[in-house]
């Protein structure tokens, strides 16, 4: 997630953000190892320590076959190969993040930021970590009907700064708003219904209208409301 929708300035809430389209939208949500705890590609530097048969083709023939420099190859091959996104995965801040004991070399290496918070032990009792925000959209998604059985119905199509949707099942209609721009927005939505109830929402909306009609949205919100 945070390889290929982070932007450097905003990664955390676009992470959620992304997350949370997925769990929001129908079909079968899949999970990447590690995403949960925020786990960063690692692009090997030693063509040594790649694993990935294609990687090594692709070094390999950057360097014999088109010239590339060593230097230059490496850097590509590191983009290309799936060695990147397959490192262990990182349970605590113990050596080779808990995932192997001491001493021991993994298969491939361990992200070196398992010491920075990016692991399961420190996150596991951080209500504000990673982990906790996944836990906390996962068992959202399964309370609430409409999420899981609900047909699609987008809404403001030509929008370019925020995704708005409904989702609607046979007892329960719920109303998704994903502001994924970092100004504060002021929607008309009532073509949705009239009133809301807010079911979950990653802001704090005190002072904000839930009226449809002009409905306010913080920046990088996520809000989930049911339509009454």
């Amino acid at each position: 997630m945070y390889n290929n929708f982070g932007d450097g300035l905003h990664d955390k809430d676009l992470v959620h953000l992304n997350l949370a389209l997925m769990l929001t939208l129908k079909g079968t949500p899949f999970l990447y190892n590690g995403e949960e705890i925020g786990m960063t590609d690692l692009y090997l530097q030693d063509i040594s320590l790649f694993r990935d048969l294609l990687g090594i083709l692709f070094y390999e023939s950057m360097v014999k076959e088109l010239g590339v420099s060593k230097e230059v190859a490496i850097q590509e091959a590191a983009k290309q190969t799936r060695d990147k996104n397959r490192t262990p995965l990182q349970w605590s801040k113990s050596p080779n993040a808990g995932f192997s004991p001491a001493g021991v070399t993994t298969w491939l290496p361990v992200n070196p930021n398992y010491k920075q918070g990016i692991n399961v032990a420190e996150q596991q009792t951080d209500p504000e970590s990673m982990l906790s925000f996944y836990k906390k959209m996962l068992r959202l998604r399964k309370g609430i009907p409409a999420l899981v059985e609900g047909e699609f119905i987008p809404l403001k199509e030509k929008s370019r700064s925020y995704l708005a949707f409904l989702r609607k099942g046979k007892k329960q209609t719920c109303l998704v708003v994903l502001n994924y721009s970092d100004k504060s927005l002021k929607l008309d939505l009532q073509e949705a219904g009239a009133k809301t109830k807010v079911i979950f929402t990653n802001k704090d909306r005190r002072g904000k209208s839930n009226e449809l009609a002009q409905l306010n949205i913080l920046p990088f919100e996520i809000l989930i409301a049911e339509i009454q």
